[in-house]
């Protein structure tokens, strides 16, 4: 790969921090910082420091302001007036802080030159996702006289965004990269393929990026390389053998909040989580993959990744992260809908729930309850209680579990939402 900061040079070592490409020159002076690290990470380090004092100091400022607006506004005609005025000095000290960030984040990359913010911008974006660094590199490309100059370094850095940020990109994003790099479509396809080929068999077989398997294979079908896309079919296939369907769709041990358990969590293997988002994308795109094998004659193949992803319970995707809550809650299973959610968003959506504050579900729901759990947790307290000492409490239609004493402590309170049950609303 080429240099970031020099794109017309290769590329000696990476990054301490981001772990871009850089040169011996970058190198030398990233020695000489004693810190490893290339320009904009080492300018990121002294940005950094100022935002802290910067934010520290503003915030001061925003409750002294608070603080005098009790003794200035002695005329205001009540006290919920002065506290008013007062909050006028929090929301400018937030204010000041996003505008700050937004500013030192424009500014990170300001000192370079116009052709390095290219790819600096690039690379920090395919890194981070951050549009901030994409615009930056779009507007500094336009002040560069030749970019055919840095060919080989474009395309690089193109193929990094395609394998780290494939669905940050719009649904035509090869119509939208041929525009902003100001090439054909058919270039842009062509160039990928000459100098992103083994990159993305590297990142996919070897660093486990299996997202970047679907920006592959479209190209591949724009391109009309059933050679490649062959080739690509026998490495899923062989790496599939690897997979252990059983221990994949074992139930997880350690569920966070979950009473009665170890204090230490188990953690699940490292090649279990790799082969679990190995089969996640290939569920997402097996009738991508099923239409080209039936096409070139490949049935058997496609019976063969048809075993896995149809025996392969995906993730669920709730709508929002309370209806997370509610799933994990209940012990629910992903639905075949919420399995199709996930091919539309490409996107899976972390939980990270107290399993034991919702109420079993009622009869006419399609959901099995959970009896494994022998304790449950009040919604209130926190104590951990059996099941028969613990009585439903009903608050704005969502049923929770609380202890006796709980119970009437909440209802003497006018009913009010339980403590824990407010704590994962928020």
């Amino acid at each position: 790969m080429k240099c970031v900061y020099h794109p017309i040079e290769e590329s000696e070592e990476r990054c301490a921090i981001c772990n871009v490409p850089i040169c011996k020159t970058c190198v030398t002076e990233a020695e000489l910082e004693n810190s490893g690290a290339c320009h904009a990470c080492t300018r990121q380090g002294k940005i950094g420091k100022f935002y802290q004092y910067f934010r520290i100091a503003s915030c001061g400022l925003g409750i002294a302001w608070l603080i005098a607006a009790m003794f200035i506004f002695t005329s205001a005609p009540s006290f919920f007036t002065k506290i008013s005025y007062g909050i006028y000095g929090l929301l400018g000290a937030f204010v000041l802080n996003f505008l700050a960030a937004f500013v030192l984040t424009r500014i990170m990359i300001s000192d370079l030159k116009p052709h390095q913010r290219v790819f600096v911008g690039l690379s920090r974006y395919a890194i981070t996702g951050s549009k901030t660094f994409f615009n930056q590199a779009l507007k500094a490309m336009s002040k560069v006289e030749d970019m055919s100059i840095y060919k080989d370094a474009m395309f690089d850095q193109i193929v990094t965004v395609l394998i780290l940020q494939p669905y940050d990109l719009p649904y035509d994003w090869v119509g939208f990269l041929a525009t902003n790099f100001k090439i054909t479509e058919q270039e842009l396809l062509d160039g990928i393929l000459e100098f992103g080929t083994d990159v993305f068999y590297e990142n996919i077989f070897n660093h486990y990026h299996y997202q970047a398997m679907e920006p592959y294979i479209e190209i591949l079908n724009r391109q009309e390389r059933d050679d490649l896309y062959n080739k690509l079919l026998d490495d899923i296939i062989l790496r599939l053998k690897d997979v252990d369907l059983k221990e994949i769709n074992k139930p997880p041990e350690y569920i966070p909040g979950q009473p009665g358990q170890p204090n230490t969590m188990k953690k699940q293997e490292p090649k279990i989580i790799r082969q679990k988002a190995f089969l996640t994308q290939l569920t997402m795109i097996d009738e991508e993959l099923g239409e080209f094998l039936k096409r070139v004659g490949r049935e058997k193949d496609h019976k063969k990744i048809l075993e896995f992803t149809e025996n392969y319970e995906l993730p669920a995707v709730p709508k929002s992260s309370f209806d997370a809550v509610k799933a994990l809650a209940r012990g629910q299973q992903p639905q075949q809908g919420q399995q199709q959610q996930t091919q539309q968003t490409r996107q899976q959506i972390p939980t990270s729930p107290r399993s034991d504050l919702i109420a079993p579900p009622q009869q006419n729901e399609e959901v099995e309850p959970d009896d494994t759990v022998q304790l449950r947790t009040c919604a209130e307290c926190g104590g951990s209680f059996p099941k028969h000492e613990l009585s439903s409490y009903t608050y704005e239609k969502l049923k929770v579990k609380v202890c006796s004493k709980c119970n009437k402590a909440l209802e003497a309170d006018g009913h009010r939402e339980p403590k824990l049950l407010a704590k994962m609303n928020k």
